[in-house]
């Protein structure tokens, strides 16, 4: 267990390291484009507006309501997402560089998680604009900030965890991002729970709906209800758990796994 602290406080010691690692590697992919990183946005936007389109209607209102809502949990999918699309990479795409330096293993998780929060950091300044150009712009509600920490403290637990698991069966590499295609459809993202009928289930003990609406509702000027919290912060705890168990035990099999 010592191990474990020891290999989290070097990789935090390397912040500038991995933070401008994450910097480059997100803007090198757009470098002499017109619109550099704003590409991703583009799709959020585009498939924002069509499904509000479609389940405009069936949600019952207009556009400055159905809009925000969905491009809002679209958003927030993307950051929670990280669990089972990133998560299981992190190492595996690192192999090489596993193999032949001596960083801390908790240095990869950190520079993918520093990839992530800037993507997201991209995507609410487009939210904002559209939603100043409809006219739905609201103030943010103030526990925004303390369900960005849960969801990224959940992401780096849950994500390390699959990291490692998919490093050892390489079947969950594929696997997972089709569960996490699955869950974008369970989840309340496009369509509101009280919409649909006899789905109880994935509301209640849904932990993706639980960290995405924490982020969501304060992104839309609400609060998230206590229901989603705990939801949230059940996932965060077992994550810690989790985290703490596999890293400890499997932490020195990474570099042959990979």
């Amino acid at each position: 267990m010592n191990k474990t602290f020891a290999d989290l406080g070097k990789g935090l010691g390397l912040y500038r390291v991995w933070f401008y690692q994450a910097y480059h590697e997100l803007t090198g992919k757009y470098r002499r484009t017109f619109l550099g990183p704003f590409w991703i946005s583009g799709g959020m936007i585009v498939t924002s507006i069509c499904l509000s389109v479609v389940f405009g209607p069936m949600m019952g209102g207009d556009l400055r309501l159905v809009l925000p809502y969905i491009m809002g949990g679209i958003l927030c999918f993307g950051m929670v997402s990280f669990i089972l699309i990133d998560g299981t990479e992190m190492f595996l795409r690192h192999g090489g560089n596993i193999k032949n330096h001596a960083y801390p293993f908790t240095y990869y998780t950190l520079e993918t998680m520093a990839k992530e929060i800037l993507l997201f950091l991209n995507n609410v300044v487009v939210f904002y604009v559209v939603m100043v150009l409809i006219r739905a712009a609201v103030v943010p509600h103030w526990s925004i900030v303390l369900g960005f920490a849960v969801v990224i403290m959940t992401g780096l637990t849950w994500g390390s965890v699959f990291g490692i698991i998919a490093a050892r069966f390489r079947d969950l590499r594929f696997m997972l991002p089709y569960l996490n295609q699955l869950m974008f459809f369970l989840t309340p993202i496009f369509w509101r729970p009280e919409s649909v009928r006899g789905h109880n289930i994935l509301v209640k003990y849904n932990p993706y709906y639980g960290l995405l609406e924490i982020m969501r509702a304060p992104l839309l000027g609400e609060a998230a209800s206590a229901h989603m919290w705990y939801l949230a912060l059940g996932a965060m705890v077992t994550g810690i758990i989790a985290w703490l168990v596999v890293f400890s035990l499997f932490r020195r099999r990474i570099p042959f796994w990979v």
